[in-house]
């Protein structure tokens, strides 16, 4: 069985300002996303967040712990997650998040790559994600990458290079999928723009070679032009499915009843 879902990646920029919330806020009210990646979230606006979240239907919401005044990554859902093991062994451990929704086959990797300021992360990171690439091609299941990889091929570029270029192209060679730029193969567009006012494409979805049902992807660029964040939405629409223990009776399926709200 298989159902449309609509994925949606947001770096807030510094855990996003109480002046910013209730535009964030807005912005996943129009979006309507069933799974919700929000980078650079602060464990300070744990509670008002989640409050937010919750009254917007997003009972479930998981975070990657990440320690006081430090940015880290946010996933809720409409539906049931499990946090899965990963990234523990890296230096930053909190801006490497994996989930599945419960009862589903599908496995998705929230991430936000360290930038040009800390390049032995940067290079770790890089590492682990080839990693995590290649062991999804060898076992042929279905994975996705979604966050702020802080790089992009040459064409994601406005005339600044990134730095790292060559991991992404590796990870793409394995068979990997770069979401939007299967649908847009000669548009431009940039999810964040440098101080010199240089646009970059630096938050992708990648999907592993086992997803094979349609996928399609856009950004939303009208939340970075109104100064919400410095970084524009993506969103992402693929055809999910359950695995083969889902059933009726998995949170996905009820009907009429009102979950409690789970904070990690």
């Amino acid at each position: 069985m298989a159902w449309p879902m609509r994925i949606m990646e947001w770096n807030l920029q510094y855990g996003g300002a109480q002046e910013r919330l209730p535009g964030i806020v807005e912005a996943v009210r129009r979006h309507d996303p069933d799974i919700l990646v929000l980078l650079e979230f602060r464990p300070e606006r744990i509670i008002e967040v989640s409050l937010s979240l919750a009254a917007l239907g997003y009972p479930y919401i998981l975070n990657s712990q990440p320690p006081p005044r430090t940015n880290g990554i946010l996933v809720a859902s409409k539906s049931a997650l499990v946090q899965l093991p990963g990234g523990r062994t890296l230096s930053s451990p909190h801006r490497w998040m994996e989930v599945s929704p419960e009862g589903s086959d599908l496995r998705i990797l929230a991430v936000h790559v360290p930038g040009a300021s800390d390049l032995p992360g940067k290079m770790e990171f890089w590492q682990a994600l080839l990693e995590f690439a290649k062991e999804s091609v060898d076992l042929k299941d279905r994975r996705m990458i979604i966050g702020d990889l802080s790089t992009g091929l040459e064409r994601d570029s406005e005339g600044t290079p990134f730095l790292g270029t060559e991991h992404l192209s590796a990870l793409l060679d394995l068979g990997w999928r770069d979401v939007w730029r299967e649908y847009h193969q000669v548009a431009r567009e940039y999810s964040w723009y440098s101080s010199s006012g240089k646009g970059m494409r630096t938050d992708h979805g990648l999907a592993s070679p086992q997803i094979q049902h349609p996928l399609w992807a856009k950004y939303s660029h009208q939340e970075r032009v109104s100064g919400i964040s410095d970084h524009s939405i993506l969103i992402l629409d693929i055809m999910h499915r359950l695995n083969d223990t889902g059933s009726r009776s998995s949170p996905l399926f009820r009907m009429g009843e009102g979950p409690g709200c789970t904070i990690g």
